[in-house]
């Protein structure tokens, strides 16, 4: 799997140009003729648009670009005048240079790792809806209506690949974090390895269902799934309308995420509730005493309503896979007798969730997620996966008690060491600082190749029923640390 690209080439030979010209001519004046740089500049600027395309992160150099030309064109000198004059110019010429080179730095046009698997990978959306009261709405009558992304082995017939995102995540991204919706558009730049809607491969393929992060992009994991789709599985991305960044339904309508019914139900009391459970935890001197601390805030917490919720949109779904599976694209290719689900952070609870309300899942996955609910509780008893990022120590490991009454089946406890919480998400490859994106000091494609080859290599054995040993990714991969907890 390769890095990904923090610039680009033309947009290198364009910071540069802004950086070393403007002190250039303004020492050694235009010994030159001045057509030669102006050539090499105008170049330089008309391939970077034809062939890597404007993005507004290098608007400052493009800035700087203008000014030079101009100073070349009219053989002025780039800093001119007394000293004040040349102070207040050099103080404004190095702030857009540190951000010329920075905005491109932290928010790059980045390569998605390359898929290994023999299957081309499609993608199309379902629009779902159901008769289940819409909970998150005041209108009398609304009924709960998803956006599914299926993913799936494909045939390819000259079709172009999908951009990165589709405009209900971009939208909502930006709407998120407070920027101009078009905040996004660069990632046109970015290349996916997703074709839009071509015809499934031949045969039937096991279905996994995957459950997103709570206001996070539905589809922002792209370096997981594609993987994923690329050996033989069709992947059913659930938007969780209302609990994600924002839903992009058919008629264009974007539903954002519904801060007001968080705030009323994610409340004070809840926080208390919180703050309360923790004194109690740190008091705590035995792993009973601390298990009794939180025994209720696992079971009552906000969250668990939230896991409740997303794990009854798993069930709609599989509702539907027997139509699906006879009157749309993915009409005879879904193995509805091998279904899996797997989810990241509030989408590995609901996971987790899904395996204990829904007898047709046959084996999940929690990706780092925080395991509200029932599950404190209950025996699991089917196979069973956590994938946990490296919590920082002032982190509880709330999930030691979650689980603690095991499994009858097979459980596998996995951490991923040096990651951070969004390393299972594409965030890292999309924001290149990890204070900003939450990510570990890990490489990111590394994370994406454990997870990856963890998430198939469990799927394949409980799905396909492929004779494997989880535990030997130990010794493949030193960051990996997973044991087998089952019974």
């Amino acid at each position: 799997m390769t890095k990904n690209i923090i610039m680009r080439l033309f947009e290198i030979i364009l910071l540069i140009i802004s950086t070393i010209f403007p002190f250039y001519i303004s020492i050694k004046g235009y010994r030159l003729n001045k057509k030669f740089p102006l050539a090499i500049i105008g170049g330089v600027i008309i391939l970077h648009f034809i062939f890597e395309g404007y993005r507004w992160q290098m608007i400052p150099i493009y800035l700087i670009t203008l000014i030079l030309v101009w100073c070349l064109y009219k053989e002025y000198p780039f800093f001119k005048g007394g000293w004040i004059k040349k102070i207040i110019s050099g103080i404004a010429f190095i702030i857009l240079l540190l951000f010329g080179w920075g905005l491109p730095y932290i928010l790059p046009v980045f390569n998605l790792p390359a898929p290994i698997g023999e299957y081309s990978i499609g993608s199309q959306y379902i629009h779902l809806k159901s008769n289940q009261d819409e909970m998150m709405t005041s209108e009398a009558g609304d009924k709960r209506e998803l956006m599914i992304k299926a993913w799936y082995p494909a045939i390819l017939d000259n079709e172009k690949t999908e951009p990165y995102l589709n405009k209900g995540d971009r939208v909502s991204f930006a709407v998120k974090y407070g920027l101009p919706k078009t905040t996004f558009n660069y990632l046109d730049n970015v290349n996916t390895h997703t074709y839009i809607k071509p015809s499934v491969a031949k045969g039937k393929f096991p279905v996994l269902i995957f459950s997103h992060g709570s206001y996070s992009q539905a589809s922002g994991y792209y370096a997981l799934i594609e993987e994923i789709v690329s050996h033989g599985y069709i992947v059913l991305n659930i938007n969780h309308t209302y609990e994600s960044t924002g839903t992009l339904f058919p008629d264009g309508e974007i539903k954002l995420f519904n801060s007001g019914y968080d705030r009323k139900h994610n409340n004070q009391e809840m926080s208390e509730m919180v703050w309360n459970a923790m004194q109690n935890y740190n008091k705590a001197t035995t792993s009973e005493e601390q298990f009794k601390t939180v025994h209720d805030l696992i079971l009552n917490h906000y969250g668990t309503e939230v896991t409740e919720r997303y794990s009854k949109d798993i069930s709609l779904v599989i509702d539907e896979l027997k139509k699906w599976n006879t009157s749309t694209f993915l009409a005879q290719h879904l193995d509805t007798t091998k279904i899996g689900v797997f989810g990241h952070s509030q989408g590995g609870a609901a996971a987790g969730q899904a395996l204990l309300d829904d007898d047709r899942i046959i084996a999940g996955i929690n990706v780092d997620g925080m395991q509200w609910g029932e599950m404190i509780d209950t025996l699991m008893t089917k196979p069973f996966a956590l994938i946990a990022s490296e919590w920082d120590i002032t982190h509880p490991n709330l999930n030691v008690y979650a689980y603690r009454n095991g499994s009858s089946s097979d459980f596998y406890n996995a951490k991923i060491l040096n990651s951070g919480h969004s390393n299972f998400m594409d965030i890292p490859l999309m924001i290149n600082l990890p204070f900003i994106n939450e990510a570990g000091t890990i490489n990111p494609n590394k994370t994406y190749e454990i997870t990856t080859k963890t998430v198939l290599q469990f799927f394949d054995m409980y799905l396909l029923d492929k004779h494997s040993n989880l535990l030997e990714l130990n010794n493949k991969y030193p960051e990996l640390e997973i044991e087998l907890m089952n019974k």
